[in-house]
């Protein structure tokens, strides 16, 4: 275990000094971690890097929170958290992720009008398979509860628009 994370430091390394900065090292890293079997260490390092700011290993801290990798377990409320914080910074990835949890009531109360909402969100970023999605949704929802998700779409789209 040392000698692998000896290994991912020195690969880190590697990496700032051909210039891709350490947001790139850092997941650059986790990756490895997480490619050799080592998830609970993958997850830190991932959680590390979405604490920095870093989106991506914010996502992929979620996606581990929700498969259990790394934590004994799937944390369906955790990875809803770390979700939404990707979601809010733009990662669409984790907008859709997110919105499912709401459709599903997975890690967070069931709300399919929320889950319209944030796949509305990811079809107005340009996301056809989220477009398709939400129709599907609408399917379920009656006139008002439509017209409730554009409300809140028109109130939430900022949000969720990263910087």
């Amino acid at each position: 275990m040392i000698e692998a994370a000896r290994k991912t430091l020195i690969s880190a390394a590697a990496l700032i000094a051909l210039g891709l900065g350490t947001a790139q090292a850092d997941i650059a890293a986790a990756d490895k971690l997480f490619a050799e079997g080592n998830h609970k260490d993958a997850l830190q390092a991932y959680v590390d890097a979405g604490g920095e700011g870093d989106v991506e290993a914010t996502y992929r801290a979620a996606e581990m929170f929700e498969t259990g990798q790394g934590t004994g377990g799937p944390k369906m409320d955790k990875a809803a958290s770390w979700y939404q914080a990707a979601a809010r910074a733009g990662h669409l990835g984790a907008l859709n992720k997110l919105a499912e949890m709401f459709n599903e009531g997975r890690g967070v109360e069931q709300d399919k009008v929320q889950a319209w909402t944030l796949l509305n969100i990811a079809a107005q970023r340009g996301d056809t398979d989220a477009a398709a999605r939400r129709d599907q949704i609408a399917a379920d929802l009656r006139p008002g509860q439509i017209a409730a998700g554009e409300r809140r779409t028109e109130k939430l789209a900022s949000k969720y628009q990263g910087s």
